[in-house]
């Protein structure tokens, strides 16, 4: 019975080793340490006997290039039968291990042999006759008729067998599906650039070794560049299973990749799709598979992620995101909401919080965790920084009360010392009181170095500007932060005040952190406060501020109902 990835693979040479020198020479540096022997070579032996050199990696000794090496090879295979791996003792207190290649040990051809090496008192890995078979197997298929071939299949024949797939799912039973796993090999920047695009080659050739071995008859394998690669499970295979699958293609990276220069450890990341309870076409199904994988990936690597609708929809808002932002912030179309923050003891607005908002031709208010992080991971988060401090400081001097204005910052300004001269320079322009500033970080990001991070921070407050932790309870190490830094406020992560009530360790929490903070001399804000229950509790444990949709909901600054309440 025919199938569309095996008809592909018959077209297609689905082998790591083409037949460039250089892909040979990859495959050759792998066998090696897989032999765990001293040199592994691929040769051919002349009619007389000599034995002709083709491809090596590791230490030849020059007895191989002499006619008796030949006569010892060529015998041990003629007493083996010639069809499986022979051994022998060898000159020069060696032992030897080999296998004649296929296709090639014919009459009218100089015979082929793949052989490996190793010194007296040494031995041969446990793997090292299946190792010598596969990639003699490998080595066959080069001169089988398939000169010029890629390594895998690649873009152009994944998308035509993917079409395949489709065509023949449609014809199976209404419930039948198949799965687009989209893989990539982890932090493949960072590998080269401590280790070289060799040993990069290297990591990538063994990554696709073992994902040959662990994929059923019936899949579809191929590389569409960077170190991705696309894996099409066969009509008729269930999420489930493909799920199964996923985790075995991930565990293959449990066994550090062996090289020269010792044991180098590595990971997979794999997004997948199904076809068509995640989409109906073959653009949408490769978009969900490759959403999914940019969520798997925000997690560091080797994990995995199936698609779905939000993760789709959120991935496909993120295009061409860079550029509309750029456009944005040139265009001066971003704007601020503000949401009050009142003090508990006198019921009375003292400040209001500036919100970063966008509305994005063609697809509306964007959420702002959405785009803010996004800001942060293409380097634009300082732009967005400086629109939100400047205007915030500038909306703050039209109100007619004297009131905080807190922005929150990332926290990526300490780390390049440059928010001390932000905030001096806004202050300088706009005319705003620094002790009307309050500058937010949020814990949910590192501060980097802490003695840097201390060294900006103290600059920043030598100005004048209140300093606080935003979300507090909800990032990195907050008591540290708590010691090293000179604040002025904390603020509480909505995920402690939403259980105020309801839940006596969320209840024991709050007031430990509440009577930490006065001790400390520092002030406590909680947000997301929704009820007069957790409003009388957070007032009666001495919670100095408060904001949440109790007290008012975020408005733009065009028409702000709070302060005319002042």
């Amino acid at each position: 019975m025919s199938s569309p990835a095996r008809d592909a693979q018959k077209e297609t040479l689905h082998e790591y080793s083409g037949t460039s020198s250089e892909s040979r020479s990859l495959l050759f540096r792998l066998l090696l340490p897989a032999t765990g022997g001293s040199a592994v070579a691929l040769l051919e032996i002349t009619a007389i006997g000599t034995p002709c050199l083709l491809q090596s990696a590791g230490t030849i000794p020059a007895v191989l290039h002499e006619a008796a090496a030949g006569r010892i090879i060529l015998a041990a295979n003629q007493e083996q039968g010639g069809s499986s791996v022979f051994s022998c003792p060898f000159p020069e207190n060696c032992s030897l291990i080999g296998l004649a290649l296929p296709n090639r040990s014919v009459e009218g051809k100089a015979p082929q042999f793949l052989i490996a090496l190793c010194p007296s008192g040494k031995s041969f890995s446990p793997t090292a006759r299946c190792s010598l078979q596969d990639v003699a197997a490998q080595l066959a298929s080069e001169t089988a008729g398939h000169p010029g071939k890629s390594a895998l299949p690649a873009r152009e024949e994944s998308l035509r067998v993917l079409h395949q797939f489709m065509e023949k799912t449609a014809k199976l039973s209404r419930r039948a599906v198949f799965s687009l796993i989209h893989l990539n090999l982890d932090h493949l920047s960072l590998i080269n650039e401590r280790y070289g695009w060799d040993t990069a080659d290297l990591i990538l050739a063994e990554m696709i070794r073992r994902l040959k071995a662990v994929l059923p008859e019936g899949c579809f394998l191929s590389s569409i560049g960077g170190g991705h690669f696309m894996v099409l499970t066969p009509p008729g295979t269930t999420a489930v299973t493909t799920r199964s699958l996923v985790n075995a293609i991930l565990r293959i990276s449990s066994t550090p990749v062996s090289l020269d220069m010792g044991a180098i450890p590595f990971s997979i990341s794999a997004g997948w799709s199904v076809y068509p309870q995640d989409a109906e076409d073959a653009n949408q199904l490769i978009l969900a598979a490759r959403a999914a994988l940019t969520e798997a990936n925000r997690t560091g690597g080797g994990h995995e992620r199936r698609a779905s609708a939000e993760l789709t929809n959120a991935y496909a808002i993120t295009s061409n995101l860079e550029q509309d932002l750029l456009k944005a912030v040139g265009d001066d179309a971003l704007f601020l909401k503000w949401m009050p923050i009142v003090d508990t003891a006198s019921q009375k607005i003292v400040g209001h919080e500036a919100l970063l908002r966008w509305n994005r031709p063609g697809h509306g208010e964007v959420a702002p965790n959405l785009f803010i992080r996004y800001a942060e991971e293409v380097g634009m988060i300082e732009a967005l920084d400086s629109w939100s401090l400047r205007n915030a400081c500038l909306a703050a001097l039209r109100w007619p009360t004297p009131l905080r204005v807190c922005v929150n910052v990332s926290p990526v300004w300490l780390v390049n010392e440059r928010l001390a001269p932000l905030v001096d320079t806004v202050l300088t322009e706009t005319g705003l009181p620094p002790g009307r500033l309050q500058i937010e970080l949020s814990e949910c990001r590192p501060f980097g170095p802490s003695d840097i991070a201390f060294r900006e921070l103290s600059r920043v407050r030598a100005l004048g500007v209140r300093l606080a932790i935003d979300d507090f309870g909800a990032g990195y190490s907050s008591l540290e932060r708590l010691r090293i830094y000179p604040l002025d406020q904390i603020k509480l992560d909505r995920a402690f005040v939403q259980y105020l009530g309801e839940d006596m360790r969320a209840d024991e929490i709050m007031y430990a952190i509440l009577s930490l903070a006065r001790s400390l001399n520092i002030t406590c804000c909680a947000k997301g406060v929704e009820t007069e229950h957790q409003m009388a509790l957070l007032d009666a444990n001495g919670c100095e501020e408060v904001q949440g949709y109790l007290l008012g909901a975020p408005v733009r600054d065009s028409h702000v109902p709070h302060l005319a309440q002042i």
